[in-house]
């Protein structure tokens, strides 16, 4: 072991080629005799080895590997720490929101022609069951990037749960988007201006990506503040199309009527015109409208830019606003324009929107529309742009693309490589496709449907190989199968009706697949070029280099025996000379094992750094030495990588790792590390959650208890009016308007709580319970729960009502049954039959408050020592549900029998006297029955 280094540089000795001792402390030693086996957990061995050096060329040997020692300075340390603390500048709700939703709405822009050119008059149908599609990946997102909280989107997602190579189709998939997405928005922004002012589609189409292709590398990125602009203004021009659809659609009834009797269109199905019926409508109108929730997927790309908390809400901004809109204006579209003519909406398809505008307000509407589509489809151009060149230097970073590519002009700091590939690659498409919005709107929906099956598959992987990572949230297999099944039958709607685009998104596929197949082969066809000069261009010292080799020690990268060879092998060994470190906790064989075969299958490099970080030397002196010694033996074990350990001394953190970036010069992301443990302190602190929730669940009972109470008093005012001196009528009022207080206060609080309560389930889920899965019954439960507790007499609702009760059959001779038998209580007959009267005044259906009783036992359960985060995280580690009310109430009813036996008997007789006393008819004068329960119910217990 070498000396620390002062200066904090990386010291490396002469490798040794003897292993004295290799241990895996994995489990305690143990005591045995004689008569019992040897634990082989854990045991020590003594090997010699002895390394003969490389058996082929020298350059292709990676070298040996070595043990180093640095000790990383406190001054350089805090000065990164304090570049660390600078505050960054999250994007909130709004913002986020804004940024994908301008991608998403957008869509809406040149998705519903081409809905209603395959599904008709049903163009509702499909749109709805896409809704249904974006609500189940909604989950499958949320469980994703909360448990990998990282930019990146699908690729992210497959990179940890799947191999590089697999993850790089993903990534593929998001350039075809990015690209798909510029080309789609720039020929319908076009396609709206077009529609004020007659301009050439296809060459206006390149010029404006050229704009922006400049903008971006000038260095204008996407402004969050103007994407909010764009973002409610476009809101708010939807907002007024969809209103005056509805306006003009109840004026002129007869549109949406003769849309409803049309014949539903022909279809194209692998080239040949089908006739349109219900079934094809909905299938091939259900491929057409998944280009209307393009977009969703961008959130993901930049979940690392926004606070806490905010990812979740923009899915379900997104989901919320796709939903009503998309939904909405295609109901709005029938109700305004008809199907089939010149005027209709088939002969409108490129600017639809624009036409409906035009009709149902007027021609300064129309103009306001194509205004804002042509905004807002620039803004998605825009984050075309800007979402590209960060895709695709992180791309460049992980060496799935060329290193040239994430290079920078030092004029303005901007990748204008990648920006001047996307403008050209885009500018071909437009080029090839004519600027056909069918045929650039089919290869934009293959690749984002391509990205949606992959991220749903993702999400079942990371179910299955990595359940244990904390994730705030988990969606069911069936909301992830359904959403995966619903993905594939949209491709193939897709490519059943037009399989000539798919021609045109292969093109472009494997383009960029080509590209990527070099860069994880290039050391592979680097050697094949070698192997083929050899034969071709052989060297004339050919011979003599083998000789030297042999004799004197002549390196192999010398004398490679082919013409232009030395290059070439220099540019495999700097290619592998790239390390890759690995941060490793305890020395465990099966650990760097598993780390050793990720890079050989995954990584270009043939150099691996284990590190390990530490704050006090002499504790881990042994862990170190066997950090050193298995280091040693892998080295041997895999001659084609070289295995490096070094150990720093001080704490572990984000500073200590940048540090560490900086002085090996290697990135972040080619650093790895095992999977964090699960019971860190952030993920269990919910104390202070459930003290939150707890407070609300005190408040809320007591509103509910009071408005019970205030109910209570006003209906025996209302009862006992006509025996007060005061009019009663005022205090009546007073106590319905303090009911209707106390009811909203209760249900803010309810809202408050469920919001809370959601913050405690997340936090709970760092140990994830199989049981604890998304499930729609929460917002169901809290829907019924507002319904039960809104339940009340409003101010201003008085009178009576009447309930009827047949009291007995009438005959001829004897007509004393249809009598009155007690004052307050009126007979009528009707027909044979007589029937008992009994008038309530309105008032008396506030008896119905009492269902808010059940707010007591939550709050009985929540002050229960029983519902904390202590117990709950007991009951996750041993595989058991402790916060189910049952699992509560059984344990509290066994504990302590009287505290809760007693106020539940006082509670019961006071509420069902009550009741009698209200629905009691005639009405006693004094409260006679409140005695009469409470004699029963003593009876009873004795």
């Amino acid at each position: 072991m070498t000396e620390p280094n002062p200066t904090g540089a990386l010291l490396a000795p002469s490798p040794t080629a003897v292993y004295r001792e290799a241990s895996s402390p994995k489990l305690a030693v143990c005591s045995v005799d004689s008569s019992r086996a040897l634990n082989l957990r854990r045991r020590k061995i003594e090997i010699e080895v002895v390394d003969n050096g490389p058996r082929g060329p020298a350059w292709q040997f990676p070298g040996f590997g070595t043990s180093e020692h640095v000790q990383a300075p406190q001054n350089e340390l805090a000065d990164i720490q304090v570049e660390l603390n600078q505050p960054r500048k999250l994007l909130g709700e709004l913002p986020a929101t804004a940024i994908c939703g301008n991608d998403i709405l957008s869509s809406v822009l040149y998705s519903a022609s081409s809905v209603a050119a395959k599904s008709g008059k049903l163009m509702p149908i499909p749109l709805l069951m896409v809704s249904a599609v974006l609500f189940s990946f909604r989950f499958i997102y949320e469980e994703v990037v909360t448990a990998i909280p990282l930019n990146g989107g699908t690729y992210n997602a497959l990179l940890n749960t799947t191999s590089k190579r697999t993850a790089a189709v993903a990534a593929c998939l998001s350039i075809l988007s990015y690209v798909a997405t510029g080309v789609v928005s720039a020929t319908s922004g076009v396609h709206y201006l077009n529609n004020q002012v007659e301009i050439p589609i296809v060459s206006c189409t390149i010029v404006l990506l050229g704009a922006f292709a400049l903008l971006s590398a000038m260095g204008t990125a996407e402004s969050s503040r103007v994407a909010v602009v764009i973002f409610l203004h476009h809101i708010l021009v939807l907002s007024i199309l969809f209103v005056s659809c509805i306006v003009y659609g109840v004026q002129h009834t007869y549109v949406f009527k003769d849309n409803m009797k049309t014949e539903l269109p022909e279809v194209d199905f692998a080239g040949s015109m089908l006739d349109g019926n219900v079934f094809t409508s909905i299938f091939f109108g259900f491929g057409a409208s998944m280009l209307g929730i393009t977009g969703f997927e961008s959130s993901s790309n930049y979940v690392e830019e926004q606070q806490p908390g905010v990812f979740r809400k923009t899915l379900r901004n997104m989901w919320a606003l796709v939903t009503f809109f998309n939904i909405g204006l295609a109901v709005g579209i029938l109700a305004v324009l008809p199907l089939e003519g010149d005027d209709g909406i088939y002969a409108h398809g490129e600017a639809l929107l624009a036409r409906v505008g035009h009709v149902a307000v007027g021609s300064w509407f129309e103009t306001w529309v194509c205004v804002d589509a042509f905004v807002v489809l620039c803004g998605a151009v825009l984050t075309s742009y800007v979402g590209i060149c960060g895709l695709v230097e992180r791309l460049s970073n992980d060496r799935v693309l060329p290193a040239f590519l994430a290079k920078k002009n030092k004029l303005r700091g901007t990748s204008h490589y990648i920006i001047g590939i996307y403008f050209f690659l885009s500018s071909s498409l437009v080029l090839i496709l004519n600027a056909d919005a069918t045929t650039v709107n089919g290869v934009y929906t293959y690749a984002f449907l391509g990205l949606m099956a992959m991220f749903s598959c993702a999400c079942m992987l990371l179910k299955g190989k990595r359940s244990e990572i904390p994730r705030d949230i988990q969606a069911s297999w069936a909301v992830v199968s359904l959403g995966f099944l619903l993905v594939v039958v949209g491709i193939f709607a897709n490519l059943l009706g037009d399989p000539s685009v798919l021609m045109y998104f292969a093109i472009y596929f494997i383009a960029v697949m080509l590209v990527m197949f070099v860069m994880f082969e290039r050391v592979t066809i680097l050697r094949v070029v070698l192997a083929v000069l050899k034969s071709v261009a052989p060297s004339r010292f050919g011979k003599e280099a083998f000789i030297g080799m042999a004799d004197d020690g002549t390196p192999e990268v010398e004398h490679t025996g082919a013409r232009g060879g030395r290059t070439i092998a220099r540019t495999i060994v700097s290619i592998r000379e790239t390390p890759i470190v690995f941060f490793c906790k305890v020395p465990d064989l099966t650990i760097i094992n598993k780390a050793i075969i990720y890079v050989r299958r995954n990584e270009q490099t043939h150099t691996l750094r284990i590190v390990h970080v530490f704050s006090d030397e002499e504790a881990v002196a042994p862990v170190l030495t066997s950090f050193r010694e298995m280091a040693a033996l892998f080295d041997s074990m895999y001659p084609k990588i070289r295995v490096d350990f070094v150990s720093v001394r001080g704490e572990f953190g984000p500073a200590m790792i940048e540090w560490l970036s900086r002085s090996m010069k290697v990135p972040r992301n080619m650093m790895f590390i095992t999977q964090p443990d699960i019971l860190s302190a952030e993920r269990v602190s919910a104390a202070g959650q459930f003290r939150h929730r707890r407070r609300y669940e005190l408040t809320s009972c007591l509103a509910g208890l009071l408005g019970i109470a205030l109910m209570l008093v006003e209906c025996e005012i209302v009862e006992r009016g006509q025996d007060l001196s005061a009019p009663s009528e005022t205090w009546v009022q007073v106590l319905k308007s303090c009911v209707l207080g106390s009811t909203v206060l209760l249900d803010v609080l309810l809202v408050l709580r469920y919001r809370c309560d959601g913050q405690v389930n997340q936090l709970q889920s760092s140990i994830p319970s199989r049981r604890h899965k998304f499930s729609l019954w929460r917002p169901v439960l809290l829907a019924l729960e507002l319904v039960v507790c809104s339940f009340h007499v409003p101010p201003g609702v008085s009178g009576e009502f009447e309930i009827v009760q047949l009291h007995g059959a009438a005959s001829a001779e004897d007509d004393s049954v249809c009598e009155s038998l007690q004052q307050g209580i009126d007979t009528v007959r009707r027909g044979d039959g007589c029937y008992l009267v009994y008038r309530y005044p309105v008032e008396a259906l506030g008896v119905f408050m009492a269902a808010r009783l059940y707010l007591l036992a939550r709050f009985v359960r929540s002050s229960s020592a029983l519902h904390s985060p202590w117990i709950s995280l007991v009951g996750s580690l041993n595989g058991v549900d402790a916060m189910k009310p049952f699992f509560h109430f059984k344990s509290i009813f066994k504990l302590h029998p009287l505290n809760v036996l007693l106020p539940l008997t006082v509670l019961n007789t006071l509420l069902t006297a009550a009741i009698v006393r209200v629905l009691e008819r005639p009405v006693q004068a004094a409260f006679d029955n409140y005695w009469i329960v409470t004699l029963v119910n003593v009876y009873l217990i004795v």
